[in-house]
C-alpha cells in the first residue's frame, strides 16, 4: 500500500474513534436521541473496522525494512528494566481474576471484544507493543469504555513515546491513562501504572501527581510484586 494511503486511514481512523467518543459523550448528556445515535454509532464502529482492517492489511503489504524502529533499539537502562518488570506485571495480571472477556459496560459485542483483547494481550506477551496498540484500539471501537482496553493502549503508548523519545505519543499515554482511571478509579492497574508514568517517564517527573497516583494505586491492594515497586519508587522521590 501507497504510505500516503497508509496515513490517511491512520488519520480516519483517529477521526472515527474520536467521533465514536463525541457521540457517546452526547448521548449521555442527552444531546442525541436514540435512533439517531444508534443509527450514527452503527455507521461510526462498521466504518471504524473496515478501516482498521484496511490499515492492517496495507501494513502487512509493506516492504520490510532493514532495521528496527527506533524505538526498538533505543536503551535506557534504568527505565528499560522498570519497563520490563511493568510489562511482566501487566501480561500476569491478565490471568488473574479478570475473565477474558470482562468489560464494564457489557455491550452486545462480547465475543469480538473478548476474542480481540486476547489477541491484544498475546501480542503484549510476545513484545509487539504496535501490534497490541491496534487490538486494544479495535476493542476501544467496539466498546469506549473498556477499562483494560483503555489502560493497556495508553500505557504501551506512554512507553513507545518515552522510549523513542516522541513526546507527542507519550503525552497521549499519559492523557489516555488518566481517562482509564476516570472509566475506573476501582481498577488497579490504570492508577498504577500512571504513578510510574509520572515518576519516570515525565520529564521533568510530576512529583506530587506521582505522589497521589502511587498512593491510590496502594489503597487498591495491588498484587504484592506492584506493591513493592511502588512503594520502593514512592520512597526514593
Amino acid at each position: 500500500m501507497n504510505p500516503d494511503r497508509l496515513a490517511e486511514l491512520e488519520e480516519e481512523r483517529r477521526f472515527l474513534l474520536e467521533s465514536i467518543r463525541d457521540l457517546d459523550r452526547e448521548r449521555e448528556a442527552g444531546d442525541v436521541d436514540v435512533d439517531d445515535f444508534v443509527a450514527l454509532r452503527d455507521g461510526y464502529v462498521a466504518r471504524a473496522a473496515a478501516v482498521l482492517r484496511e490499515i492492517e492489511d496495507g501494513k502487512s503489504r509493506l516492504p520490510a525494512r532493514p532495521t528496527r524502529p527506533l524505538w526498538r533499539r533505543l536503551v535506557v537502562p534504568a527505565i528499560t528494566l522498570l519497563i520490563a518488570v511493568m510489562m511482566g506485571w501487566a501480561v500476569a495480571s491478565f490471568a488473574g481474576e479478570r475473565l477474558p472477556g470482562q468489560t464494564i459496560s457489557g455491550g452486545p459485542e462480547i465475543d469480538e471484544v473478548s476474542a480481540t483483547l486476547s489477541q491484544a494481550r498475546q501480542l503484549l506477551r510476545q513484545g509487539d507493543l504496535l501490534g497490541s496498540i491496534q487490538r486494544y484500539d479495535e476493542v476501544l471501537v467496539l466498546e469506549p469504555d473498556n477499562v483494560e482496553a483503555a489502560t493497556y493502549s495508553s500505557w504501551v503508548r506512554a512507553v513507545v513515546g518515552q522510549q523513542s523519545g516522541d513526546m507527542a505519543v507519550l503525552a497521549e499515554g499519559l492523557a489516555g491513562l488518566e481517562d482509564a482511571v476516570a472509566i475506573d478509579p476501582t481498577y488497579a492497574d490504570s492508577i498504577c501504572l500512571l504513578s510510574v508514568a509520572k515518576a519516570r517517564f515525565v520529564v521533568p517527573p510530576d512529583l506530587d501527581g506521582a505522589r497521589a497516583a502511587g498512593d491510590a494505586c496502594l489503597a487498591l491492594n495491588p498484587p504484592a510484586e506492584m506493591t513493592g515497586m511502588i512503594e520502593a519508587m514512592l520512597t526514593e522521590l
